[in-house]
């Protein structure tokens, strides 16, 4: 919940004000996960950021504001019967990237030592590098473009162990301000792509409700 703030004052300069949400952000208590704008005509649904490509993929919420590892993370994952793509029924280019995560960016880092392995794995296919990452989808599709052989082992957090504690090579991860990788040991091999913000929108919405198409164009205008 920690980008709420910001995302809200999206739909704030917009116009879509609810007093009640404000409170919540201001007091931070979000124990309450249903929110009405003051104009009645925005219901603002607190949930989790992965979940958030998901609601708008199915139709379950019109927009939905979320970062770029999660909304691309979904749209790799593979349904578990047809193995479809994901993502068909949401937009990411109507509105621009917001910026709210400046300093964010994907990362691949691991011990000191260990970097002359990354760099000779580059170049050959001798070693499958063992790489940690709560990014599966993200993660093989850049070591892929790298041509670098990569064993993926998805985990649900603390990353920044395993390279000393595992038998894991590289973590791939989201880099702020790189502090938790220095105080692991851990230093930054390359910079991968930053983490882009941005409003998705449902294309069946999109498509045939003129409310959501002039919502739109009000953000636009508004955060211009």
């Amino acid at each position: 919940m920690r980008l709420l703030p910001h995302f809200y004052e999206v739909f704030k300069k917009a116009g879509y004000v609810s007093a009640a949400l404000e409170k919540s952000i201001a007091e931070k208590k979000q124990k309450q996960l249903e929110y009405e704008s003051d104009c009645g005509q925005v219901a603002y649904l607190l949930v989790n950021n992965m979940d958030i490509p998901q609601y708008v993929d199915r139709n379950w919420a019109e927009l939905g504001f979320t970062a770029f590892d999660c909304y691309r993370e979904y749209e790799l994952s593979s349904t578990k019967g047809g193995h479809a793509m994901r993502g068909d029924n949401f937009i990411t280019n109507l509105l621009p990237d917001y910026g709210l995560c400046p300093q964010a960016r994907f990362c691949v880092a691991g011990l000191p030592q260990n970097k002359e392995l990354f760099e000779k794995c580059k170049n050959s296919d001798e070693k499958v590098l063992t790489v940690g990452t709560f990014y599966p989808g993200i993660t093989e599709n850049y070591f892929k473009r790298l041509g670098i052989l990569a064993d993926i082992i998805k985990i649900a957090g603390s990353s920044e162990l395993l390279p000393s504690h595992c038998d894991v090579d590289v973590i791939f991860d989201i880099v702020e301000t790189g502090s938790a990788l220095k105080e692991n040991g851990l230093v930054i091999y390359e910079e991968t792509m930053p983490i882009k913000t941005k409003i998705l929108v449902s294309k069946a919405a999109y498509k045939y409700d003129a409310n959501i198409a002039k919502m739109i164009e009000v953000i636009r205008n508004a955060t211009k």
